[in-house]
């Protein structure tokens, strides 16, 4: 391994950015394989259940309602 005096600056600098890119891409696939999904819309697990179980969703709107009607 050379030492720092031995490269200039620029050398320097796009090692430090590919080792820093190589870095990212261990973590994003880190992350895609952690999370299980793919980053479509939605992305947070709150608002995927609420698309994705609208008809709990609509009971439970209604429950809420009526119980705030009765008051």
């Amino acid at each position: 391994m050379t030492s720092i005096t031995d490269t200039s600056l620029v050398e320097q600098r796009e090692s430090l950015r590919r080792r820093l890119q190589a870095q990212r891409q261990v973590i994003a696939q880190q992350l895609a394989q952690e999370s299980g999904m793919n980053a479509s819309y939605p992305r947070s697990r709150t608002m995927r259940f609420l698309t994705q179980q609208p008809a709990l969703i609509i009971r439970l709107l209604v429950g809420l309602a009526t119980l705030l009607r009765t008051r």
